[in-house]
């Protein structure tokens, strides 16, 4: 490693909280490798509190203006905020260089890592290469490579989680392990579709798990499912922390709930699509990553949004996504019985 630094500010600024997680490995990695130092992270609410607690983050920053130039602008102000405190951040990292944020860090700051999407390749994980990135560049120590995803909640948290869970289960808590679906993907292109996930649902209760949707106001829950009560995002992460404590799976598309499972100790089964399970997938020491229709020719692992299919989940090769429809259900129902026979959790 270079020369170790006191002030680290991490630029996060993609949009969806799915995002906060896939650069959290790389904060943890940094404020472990930079031992006194102050680590910072400014990104977009909601996924702001998922940090709240965290013990290594100093300070969070958190906005809500998704409008033209209020990122950069943001940017500007932290680092003038640092400067004016008499401690400017000596070492920033960035996962966002849209609207001349890249260049704003290379300028202002004395180190500066901001090339952490570039020339990412098919089949490394984004998570993980982050972290890599930053020890190529001196900034990361090697044993902190390995860094997991956790999110970390507070022992109040967690204890109102098992509660929620305990009542939405009722009788149900004391036989074999949950699975919570997540139907939503927020994007038409990544859903799996109403009767597939009902028909999941059908085969693990047939199987003896309590099945349990994880829902928004956009979303509905799965038909035969009980759903979990709405709530923030902490609120959600201390409900799937205590499914994973009951040696409980959360199964869903590419999409931050899933993610967010898995950060929290629940294992997960992720259902991908228009995006790559090689870059976008989850960790296989957490979760399962299905690929549908491997092959498509349309898809672009690193220009997600180019594909012709992106924003309108107009397919050219049918009416409905066909590399979701290429999921089957028995094929993630396999993978969901896997992945509880092997949970480290326990029911009850």
């Amino acid at each position: 490693m270079t020369a170790p630094v006191a002030r680290v500010l991490v630029v996060e600024l993609l949009g969806g909280f799915g995002d906060v997680l896939l650069a959290l490995p790389a904060v943890h990695a940094l404020a472990r490798s930079q031992p006194g130092a102050r680590v910072d992270v400014l990104t977009f609410t909601p996924g702001d509190v998922l940090l709240s607690a965290d013990p290594l983050v100093a300070r969070v920053l958190p906005l809500s203006d998704h409008s033209e130039g209020a990122p950069r602008a943001a940017v500007a102000a932290a680092l003038d905020a640092a400067e004016a405190e008499g401690a400017a951040y000596d070492l920033v990292v960035t996962t966002t260089t849209y609207d001349g944020i890249g260049e704003l860090c290379r300028e202002r700051a004395p180190r500066s890592v901001t090339n952490l999407w570039q020339g990412a390749p098919d089949g490394e994980l984004v998570d993980c290469r982050f972290v890599r990135l930053l020890a190529d560049a001196g900034v990361v120590a090697p044993e902190h490579v390995a860094t997991p995803l956790r999110v970390e909640l507070t022992a109040t948290e967690l204890s109102t989680g098992r509660e929620a869970v305990d009542a939405v289960l009722g009788g149900a808590g004391r036989g074999r392990p949950p699975v919570v679906l997540v139907p939503g993907s927020g994007m038409p292109v990544k859903e799996w579709g109403a009767t597939r996930w009902a028909r999941l649902a059908e085969a693990l209760t047939a199987a003896g798990h309590p099945v349990l949707s994880a829902v928004d106001r956009t979303t509905p829950a799965v038909e035969g499912t009980r759903p979990l009560p709405p709530g923030g995002l902490r609120e959600l992460a201390a409900r799937l922390a205590a499914v994973g404590s009951r040696g409980g799976v959360v199964v869903g598309g590419d999409t931050g709930p899933v993610r967010l499972g898995a950060a929290v100790g629940a294992p997960a089964v992720g259902l991908y699509g228009p995006t790559s399970a090689g870059r976008y997938g989850l960790r296989p020491d957490t979760g399962t990553s299905l690929q549908g229709w491997p092959g498509c020719p349309v898809r672009l692992p690193s220009a997600i949004t180019e594909q012709q299919c992106w924003w309108e989940a107009s397919c050219p090769f049918g009416e409905e996504p066909q590399c979701m429809a290429d999921i089957a259900v028995e094929t993630v129902l396999a993978a969901v019985l896997d992945r509880l026979d092997r949970s480290p959790g326990r029911a009850g």
